[in-house]
């Protein structure tokens, strides 16, 4: 039955493809997945290569992608503020900056301090102020320079946030940061600052534990669209949208079923897509309804770079334009990262949860119940090693019929449900 359900779903996506147009699939080499990716103009962009550090760019609209640097660490964001000097941040404490359009890449971390644990987010506003938020994992902070990465002040966001993931200013003064609220049961939030970072005020909290909101994004003056990530103990995928300039918010529901979702991005007002890992949602009606669509795998970034052109990185680099009349194949399936298994399960309640990070990594594992809850932290590090590990944990003296077992790491998030037979 379950073979024949995934069958009927690859054929309704498959048709789902041929119906849509617009998306290719770039020809750049497969990174497991692009974390982020930046253009400047039509044709001038940059990729961050995620598990692979690497970072590549484009001087002809995505039709070649050149290795500029590879970094021993996953790089999370890219940004630049004009042609010649862009920042990488990666997810180990690393910062890179360059002053010469990616010929050169120097760590400038040292400059911060405290020194990062992690650079999710970056957003340029102006000639020389740049922001930085991190991390995902926790804590929350914000970092500022006002002098194009020479020097930079810190925010602690604790207060306010547990972790942030995105950030985008309009202005030098004024910006938006999201990520998960403090205290964290309120969900995921969005920060708004008017004052250039000095005081930050919560525009908006989704109230649902175990929420992030992962992505913003603004298509204009007034429309703000933000994805919602989230674990499979809920049981739907929403996303937020504000029409009054991201003062306030509404939570939109994508699917009745539970998505992995990190990407957002609309082309214009009633066309856009959102997604995560292997799904990705569109809809042509602002959000009404949305039809799931075959493309790609492990999406995190949508760009915009006008009103016809806009980029979507994954595993690999996915091209959008209105004009395009044919769509190239949906890419090749993808290779999850890390593994993770639990038996007996059924299960009496003593369970052996048995892991393999097959890289350097965050690495969150914690035993949730169904509403979200954490019953026992089973391990939380910042630079968990590669290799395999095996966790004894015993959950007869908890309440409830069945658990999720959850692992998040830099690479995705990993999960299964452990049935108590009692």
């Amino acid at each position: 039955m379950k073979t024949a359900i995934c069958a009927l779903r690859m054929l309704l996506l498959q048709a789902a493809a041929m119906a849509q147009t617009g998306w290719s699939v770039l020809s750049i080499p497969n990174s497991g997945r692009y974390d982020d990716v930046f253009f400047i103009n039509a044709d001038t962009g940059w990729a961050a290569g995620g598990p692979n550090g690497w970072i590549r760019k484009t001087v002809n609209g995505g039709q070649d992608w050149t290795l500029q640097y590879t970094s021993p660490q996953y790089l999370r964001s890219i940004e630049f503020m004009n042609a010649d000097t862009g920042f990488a941040g990666s997810l180990n404490g690393q910062l890179y900056r360059t002053t010469n359009g990616g010929g050169n890449w120097t760590d400038i971390a040292a400059n911060m301090m405290p020194p990062p644990q992690g650079i999710c987010g970056l957003s340029a506003a102006g000639s020389d102020v740049i922001y930085a938020c991190g991390l995902w994992a926790a804590p929350a902070y914000i970092y500022k320079s006002t002098n194009a990465g020479n020097a930079w002040t810190y925010t602690n966001m604790s207060g306010l946030a547990t972790r942030l993931v995105d950030i985008h200013f309009t202005h030098p003064d004024t910006g938006f940061a999201t990520g998960t609220a403090d205290p964290a049961s309120a969900g995921g939030v969005i920060l708004r600052t008017t004052d250039g970072g000095a005081n930050w005020s919560t525009v908006h909290t989704t109230n649902t534990l175990t929420d992030i909101v992962w992505k913003i994004q603004r298509l204009d003056a007034q429309r703000w669209f933000a994805s919602i990530y989230s674990e499979p103990t809920n049981d739907d995928t929403r996303m937020l949208r504000s029409m009054d300039g991201g003062l306030t918010w509404e939570q939109i529901t994508v699917s009745e079923d539970y998505t992995y979702v990190e990407a957002i991005g609309f082309i214009d007002a009633l066309h856009g897509w959102t997604g995560g890992e292997d799904r990705l949602w569109e809809t042509i009606d602002g959000g009404a309804s949305w039809q799931e669509i075959a493309l790609g795998y492990n999406y995190n970034r949508f760009f915009k770079v006008n009103d016809s052109t806009a980029y979507l990185s994954g595993q690999r680099i996915y091209k959008y334009q209105d004009d395009l009349s044919t769509r190239a194949p949906a890419d090749e399936p993808h290779a999850k990262w890390h593994r993770l298994r639990v038996a007996p399960n059924p299960s009496d309640g003593r369970v052996t949860i048995q892991l393999t990070l097959e890289r350097n990594t965050i690495a969150d594992l914690r035993i949730v119940s169904a509403s979200g809850s954490t019953v026992q932290q089973i391990m939380r590090s910042n630079a968990a090693a590669a290799g395999d590990y095996s966790f004894p944990v015993d959950l007869e003296g908890s309440a409830g019929a069945s658990y999720l077992v959850v692992l998040k790491t830099n690479e995705g998030m990993r999960w299964e449900e452990v049935v108590l037979a009692r």
